[in-house]
């Protein structure tokens, strides 16, 4: 890759678009569940052939706020909101479960965000905050 020294460490970050539920307007985002731990698993194998010594750490997606996504969709879509959401936080769980597990199947360390962040009491509104962007940019 170029590099005279190699990155002591990476984070692999995925999941969260990959959680989303099929069926929905956002399903062209959707990964199955063993296809998404798949991905995972050629990414770190990857990052390892490139360089063996890199320490790479695993993050899970993070929790998802339902409440809180379902009032945004209202506040902006109004009656044209969608009743089901395109992602709901029991499903983003499962993908978590898969990129802990893998985790401990490739001996790697992982940082489960899912399950830290819930700790919190309010972590809807301590953690989570809505990104919005302007038309004109997407």
């Amino acid at each position: 890759m170029g590099c005279k020294k190699p990155p002591a460490a990476t984070t692999v970050f995925f999941g969260a678009n990959d959680a989303v539920l099929a069926g929905r307007t956002s399903e062209r985002q959707h990964v199955p569940i063993e296809e998404y731990k798949d991905n995972l698993r050629i990414i770190v194998h990857h990052l390892k052939e490139c360089f063996s010594t890199m320490l790479v750490v695993l993050i899970t997606p993070p929790p998802v706020d339902e409440e809180g996504r379902m009032q945004y969709a209202k506040s902006v879509y109004g009656e044209k909101a969608m009743e089901h959401l395109e992602s709901r936080n029991e499903i983003s769980g499962f993908y978590a479960s898969q990129c802990v597990e893998l985790a401990r199947e490739l001996g790697l360390p992982s940082i489960n965000l899912w399950a830290k962040m819930q700790e919190t009491e309010g972590w809807q509104k301590k953690f989570l905050m809505l990104v919005v962007v302007p038309t004109h940019y997407a």
